[in-house]
């Protein structure tokens, strides 16, 4: 007997989702999967946005790959990111960070707050800041961080069922009695620039992200790929069948496989046939393109994110007086009453980036700029979600839905994967995973596992 057909697969998308599942059908060690991987771009889009920087290290000058956006993450929550880095042999090392807090109201932006990630060194005092007055801020900021770190460990987040929806973290807050001055100096302009969103945004995530987020990642030390993320997308598309500047129109499922409907570079429409497809794309766009789950990605809220690589240095607040920036890389938060803006300096350079920038950058000094979306997440969304992706046919929402077929991930050989593909924050973490479960709902191996 001959060998079988190698089932045919278009992946859509280049993010780490696309990637990672590209890479897993791939290397199939039964070699059961044709995979050819579609993306919008003229360059695959996890590190398209990234630089290449001189930077002097050790009497040397070479060029370092910085990226854009910040992809810094953090012990315990990215167990499977760390994991799939051992994997492909990314050098990643621990990286402290001193974090400052500002106001836009206050005069000149100066901080009223800055702390060492996880206290590895005592923070700066701010210039021109009472020593006095900056003590009972630093003692206020430290005792409602230990209260709202009791809460995440001992307050459950109310789940939804039949009556009730699942629990906005503002809803927590408020019952957790956290105060509004707390929440709006401190929690909000953190936890939003996690999630690069605004402060309302955040507000209205299901309580249960934040406090898994806040679980996992407590007390534990944040990393960084030593070359930048361009290292892991080189490796993950090694060997790929990648078509650049494809614009995805329709994806039609058939009785004998999937039509996928695009343009190419040339500007040229095509349709191609595939066993499989796996979109590994944003909600909006899967709205966009597959008929039968327009409505529900459409309630899938989304926003659009800016980053700005550059050098004003003007835009960075005074820390101390005596303080050399090289010895650090701090991540500035600069608030007004809606969102944040966070500034992230580099430490071997005089590149910054900064993401949702409220306040004026010299565009004689931009490097480059970005503008991506942000999947957000709803107690809505979520049950969407799960929903899509639960194991049994049974309705999460406790609404009747019986006469109507609810559509599961795999349906008519179609597969959503992403960052947002996941019952959590819409991070690194959820592309891993959901790139697994794709793999492994087509019985492929995972190497790292």
């Amino acid at each position: 007997m001959g060998q079988p057909r190698q089932k045919t697969v278009a992946v859509v998308g280049t993010g780490l989702t696309g990637l990672v599942t590209a890479h897993l059908l791939h290397q199939d060690v039964q070699q059961r999967y044709a995979v050819k991987v579609l993306e919008r771009k003229e360059e695959c889009s996890l590190s398209a946005e990234s630089i290449a920087l001189p930077v002097s290290k050790d009497g040397a000058t070479k060029s370092e790959w910085a990226d854009v956006p910040m992809r810094a993450f953090a012990g315990g929550f990215y167990r499977n990111l760390v994991r799939l880095y051992d994997y492909l042999g990314v050098q990643y090392h621990s990286q402290q960070f001193v974090f400052s807090f500002s106001r836009l109201t206050s005069t000149a932006s100066v901080p009223y707050m800055a702390h060492a990630s996880n206290f590895h060194a005592l923070p700066p005092v701010p210039h021109n800041v009472d020593f006095f007055a900056w003590l009972l801020e630093a003692l206020y900021a430290i005792f409602f961080n230990i209260w709202f770190t009791l809460c995440v460990y001992y307050l459950s987040p109310v789940e939804h069922s039949s009556t009730r929806p699942a629990e906005r973290f503002g809803d927590y807050l408020q019952r957790g009695f956290l105060p509004q001055y707390y929440v709006s100096h401190y929690l909000l302009p953190l936890m939003s620039s996690v999630c690069t969103c605004s402060h309302q945004e955040l507000l209205d995530f299901p309580a249960s992200d934040v406090l898994q987020y806040k679980r996992r990642t407590h007390g534990q030390p944040h990393y960084v790929v030593d070359s930048g993320v361009r290292t892991v997308q080189d490796r993950l598309s090694r060997g790929l069948d990648i078509s650049f500047g494809v614009s995805l129109s329709r994806v039609l499922p058939k009785s004998d496989g999937v039509e996928v409907h695009y343009t190419n570079a040339a500007g040229i429409t095509s349709v191609e046939s595939f066993d499989l497809v796996v979109l590994a794309i944003s909600p909006d766009v899967v709205a966009a393109v597959f008929e039968p789950l327009k409505d529900k990605m459409e309630r899938i809220p989304t926003t659009v994110v800016d980053t700005v690589a550059h050098n004003d240095t003007k835009t960075l607040p005074i820390l101390s007086s005596g303080e050399r920036p090289e010895q650090r890389q701090s991540i500035h938060f600069r608030s007004s009453k809606d969102g944040t803006e966070a500034i992230h300096e580099q430490s071997l350079s005089s590149f910054i980036v900064t993401t949702n920038p409220l306040t004026p950058i010299d565009s004689s000094s931009v490097l480059k700029s970005a503008t991506f979306t942000r999947v957000l997440r709803s107690p809505e969304s979520r049950r969407i979600v799960n929903d899509i992706f639960a194991e049994d046919s049974a309705n999460q929402d406790g609404t009747d839905e019986k006469s109507t077929r609810l559509w599961r991930n795999g349906d008519d050989g179609i597969y959503l994967a992403g960052g947002w593909c996941w019952d959590g924050m819409v991070l690194l973490e959820g592309c891993v995973v959901s790139a697994m479960r794709v793999a492994s709902d087509l019985d492929v191996a995972i190497p790292w596992m």
